[in-house]
């Protein structure tokens, strides 16, 4: 069984807590402070500094190298989405 649940918006952990949330283009997390941003297909720290890039199955990081698939983050969160999806396991899950 997954840690986490994600609806689409809100990250929670196995007890229920908020953990994160998204709003569509940014990460924040429980106490409303920006963790990381995503667009399109890249996806950003809260500095601006590109993390990693998804394709739609696999993540890969600034360099080129896979860090993960879909799958794997599907392990670990269990709910939908593409990016959202993505961005939240790699700013808060990870």
């Amino acid at each position: 069984m997954a840690e986490f649940k994600f609806d689409g918006k809100v990250l929670r952990s196995k007890s229920g807590s908020r953990v994160a949330e998204t709003d569509g283009k940014y990460v924040r997390d429980s106490h409303g402070r920006r963790i990381g941003q995503f667009d399109g297909k890249i996806i950003r720290d809260d500095h601006g500094s590109r993390l990693a890039e998804f394709d739609g199955e696999v993540i890969r990081s600034t360099s080129g190298s896979r860090l993960a698939t879909i799958a794997d983050v599907k392990k670990a969160i269990d709910g939908t989405g593409g990016i959202s999806l993505v961005a939240v396991w790699l700013l808060v899950v990870r």
